[in-house]
């Protein structure tokens, strides 16, 4: 496992959002992960969120306006495909 809160789970196999509706994304069908930032706009602070393409469809893995749990979870996801790219196809 490479990252768990009350929100997203992150493994070796799969990407998993709970919170606010279940859903279940497996890794290896992830292509073209990349990251979107938000600017700041009036009182709302700057957001970022993780994107990728899954089979047919564009899907928002993880959004944040929180700089520290927005990093932690990139570095989760890296971790994880990185983790793939080395073990899941030995």
């Amino acid at each position: 496992m490479f990252y768990r809160s009350p929100d997203l789970v992150v493994t070796s196999d799969h990407w998993m959002i709970l919170r606010p509706a279940p859903v279940q994304y497996r890794l290896d069908f992830l292509e073209g992960v990349y990251v979107l930032q938000h600017p700041r706009t009036g009182r709302l602070r700057a957001a970022q969120e993780i994107r990728a393409q899954y089979g047919l469809h564009e899907v928002r893995l993880f959004h944040s306006t929180d700089r520290q749990t927005f990093g932690q979870v990139r570095r989760a996801l890296i971790r994880a495909l990185e983790w793939r790219a080395r073990y899941a196809s030995a």
